[in-house]
Parts: structure tokens; sequence; C-alpha cells
């Protein structure tokens, strides 16, 4: 069993001009898992972290999300550890909300909130399966851009949900620093 089936996750940024790393902790602050920028240091200097990768304990890798360069709308991949696809994720055009759709094989998963406040619902045909919010991680941290993110998930999902929900959420930040760039 992996140690990211806890139904609350914390996820710590630590962020530099070539790095956009989390560590990731449980309700208690413990850490379960972290997440590591990957791609060339050149291309992250230049466009910004592109691949994130999350892992579950020291060279255990659960899965990873890719931003791959579009025009127009934000789309990115989310794989499992093999890199067999587990869903993809497009941001939808919406009017003073952020909507993201994600295709997880076949059952489609939304996302809806603020990318600027990052309150967001996560919602399936089941119904509620999360929610995803920024906490306040200090005056250091929030003038050098690092960020804190309480993900609550719902008791009933399945490990892929679970994973694609975590991969989301990382995919919110990459949005949201790409937005903050233009």
């Amino acid at each position: 069993m992996s140690s990211l089936n806890n139904d609350v996750l914390v996820f710590q940024q630590t962020k530099n001009l070539v790095k956009n790393d989390f560590a990731i902790m449980d309700e208690q602050g413990r850490q379960v898992g972290h997440v590591e920028t990957g791609g060339s240091t050149l291309g992250r200097m230049l466009k910004g972290s592109r691949e994130l990768t999350v892992f579950a304990g020291p060279e255990n890798p659960v899965l990873r999300v890719k931003d791959t360069m579009t025009l127009g709308r934000d789309r990115m991949e989310i794989v499992d550890a093999a890199g067999a696809p587990l869903a993809s994720l497009v941001k939808r055009i919406s009017f003073f909300r952020t909507r993201i759709t994600l295709d997880l094989q076949g059952e489609e998963l939304n996302l809806e909130g603020n990318i600027w406040g990052f309150e967001f619902q996560m919602s399936g045909p089941g119904g509620a399966m999360g929610t995803v919010s920024r906490q306040w991680s200090g005056v250091g941290n929030a003038f050098l851009g690092m960020s804190t993110y309480s993900l609550r998930l719902a008791p009933h999902l399945t490990l892929p949900q679970r994973y694609a929900l975590i991969g989301s959420v990382l995919a919110l930040d990459l949005i949201r620093e790409k937005e903050s760039r233009n």
C-alpha cells in the first residue's frame, strides 16, 4: 500500500530558478512522499517546470505529470511509474473561474475553482471527490513564490482516481506559474 493513501495530503513547495519540488506530508506533518522536477536544467530555466515526478518514498516513483507544449489551452499528461497513461488534463475556457477536466481512462473528472486563490473542488460521476486549497506558508515563502497546498480526498477513491487527483494538484500549480509568467 502506498504512503500516499492518506485522505489529507499537504504539499510544501521548495522552489528556485531551476526546480519546483514539493515535500508531501500527512495531516500530522510526517513526510509520506516528495515531488522532484524533471527535464533539462536549461529547459527549466527558459520555460519553467514542465515535468514533475511524485515519489512515495526514496527511489519509488508512482506518477509523473508532463506539461505538453501546445498552442491555446493548457494540456498535461499524468502517467504512472511505468510511463503508461493514467489521465489527461485540459484547462477549459471559463469566465471568472478556472475549469479543468481530467480524462481518467474514459471517466471524466472536473476541477473547478479559482487559480489565484487556489480553492478547487474535485468531482466525478459519483459526486464529490475532494478539495484542494492553498494554505498560508509564511511571509518569507510567499515572497519567494513558494506555496503550501492541502488536498482532502474522499475515502472511497480508487488508486487511479487518487493518483490522478494528486497529479492534478501539481498541474494546477504549473498552470498558475505559467499564468504568472505571462
